[in-house]
């Protein structure tokens, strides 16, 4: 009887001790797993955005980055980290670690033993059971390892959350600029059919045109006008936009913005990107992640139909407590597990499927990135060097053969479109080189030289 009740405590201890975890333990040795958590996330944007991002939850409080103002000039950097610690979905998105937490410590708990007692009636002593599922000993390990895989799969899937947010806190930040930009060549435009209606005017009055020609161009200068207004629109539209991407749709301040001036040429080669791409990107890991998860439940489904229960069996006797040893198996007669079985393969199946769509979807991303970057750069190179110089000259001309009565106004309208579209087009392509280059790193999935 007491070598039993030494038994029975050794069994208890040894079930204690495992269903304690491994805070003694490294993570990953003997088993053991601790998963990972945000420091791991922002040590993969820290990494790959060469920001000091320090940490992501806020509490639902606004906090700017160290040395941020948001009336002083407001960098892409620091509009970047703005976005990381406030953006709403983003810090909805972070509660994934947690639950992930939650799981990998549910995979590691051992089911309680049970107890059975049977009171004592006449002529029929007392007797108590003890029993504990033992396959849980040799199934624990496997369920820990699906559940740590699913754990780190959530934090690259919240590094790649995290990358395309930065993406999107960048082209928010240079859609407010160009929409400013926009803003100033329609003023410009203004300015410019004023004053070419004023000549248009002053050569009615002197009688050198018609007063149809003097219609045109009063025409010409409140359309002009009513571009500006909805041009004025457009801008608050997007600094709302970039206000909702940053958390800051509380700050209804004006938010001064500092141009981000990404390079007009690089040497990256396309398909060495696109290789360094598939290899590291975080939505990649993430799927080789989810795969691994997806083996480990199979093995999981196909060994956890097996029952095997140790019995510890208490009977009052002659001497006492009467102790025996019994055991409870299942008889794989009936349920096999097949179904089960039949869906972790399936989910294997299609983890494999996803990862050979994201490898596909990545190539796209790069390649359709870097010639959308080339091609802003390249024509941005033709604007600056080759048509701006020659429209400039054009509306001079243009202009001064109006006032003096050589040209039509016509002439002058045509001038006067091509110098303005001229400029908004400049805009539209320093816009566009900001957005792609964005979208490059991001595809990518670091910042790059």
């Amino acid at each position: 009887m007491v070598i039993w009740r030494q038994g029975l405590s050794g069994v208890l201890l040894a079930m204690s001790l495992l269903a304690s975890g491994c805070a003694s333990l490294p993570c990953g040795s003997d088993g053991c797993y601790c998963g990972c958590g945000e420091p791991t996330v922002v040590g993969e944007l820290e990494r790959r955005t060469a920001q000091e991002v320090h940490h992501l939850t806020n509490g639902g409080a606004l906090r700017l980055p160290n040395g941020a103002n948001l009336q002083d000039g407001l960098t892409e950097d620091e509009a970047v980290l703005i976005a990381l610690w406030n953006n709403a979905l983003f810090q909805e998105t972070l509660v994934d670690l947690d639950l992930a937490a939650a799981d990998l410590v549910q995979a590691g708990l051992l089911p309680n033993p049970e107890v059975v007692y049977f009171f004592p009636v006449n002529d029929k002593p007392f007797k108590y059971a003890l029993d504990f599922p033992i396959e849980a000993l040799w199934l624990r390990p496997i369920r820990l390892a699906a559940a740590d895989r699913e754990s780190q799969r959530t934090c690259q899937r919240l590094a790649q959350a995290g990358l395309d947010l930065i993406r999107d806190a960048r082209q928010a930040h240079s859609d407010v600029v160009v929409a400013r930009g926009l803003l100033d060549v329609a003023q410009e435009a203004v300015g410019l059919r004023e004053r070419i209606g004023k000549i248009a005017q002053a050569r009615l009055e002197a009688g050198e045109s018609s007063p149809q020609e003097a219609s045109v161009a009063r025409i010409d200068t409140e359309l002009s006008q009513q571009i500006l207004a909805r041009v004025r629109y457009d801008v608050h539209l997007a600094e709302e936009r970039l206000r909702n991407v940053l958390g800051l749709g509380r700050y209804e301040g004006a938010l001064e913005l500092v141009p981000y001036v990404p390079p007009t040429r690089t040497s990256q080669d396309t398909e060495s990107l696109v290789l360094e791409a598939l290899a590291s990107r975080p939505d990649m890991l993430s799927a080789e992640e989810l795969i691994a998860a997806a083996s480990a439940r199979v093995q999981l489904a196909e060994k956890s139909w097996f029952r095997f229960l140790g019995i510890l069996d208490a009977t009052s006797g002659v001497n006492g407590h009467e102790f025996g040893p019994a055991v409870r198996v299942t008889l794989p007669i009936f349920n096999r597990n097949q179904g089960l079985i039949s869906r972790a393969d399936a989910e294997l199946d299609r983890a494999i499927r996803q990862r050979q769509t994201l490898h596909d979807r990545i190539i796209l991303e790069v390649r359709q990135a870097h010639l959308q970057y080339d091609q802003a750069a390249a024509e941005l190179v033709v604007l600056n060097e080759k048509v701006m110089p020659e429209v400039g000259i054009a509306i001079e001309r243009a202009e001064t053969a109006f006032r003096e009565g050589d040209t039509p106004y016509l002439v002058v309208l045509e001038a006067s479109r091509q110098l303005l579209d001229s400029h908004a087009r400049r805009e539209q392509l320093h816009g566009q080189l900001r957005r792609t280059w964005a979208e490059l790193e991001r595809s990518v999935g670091r910042r790059l030289e």
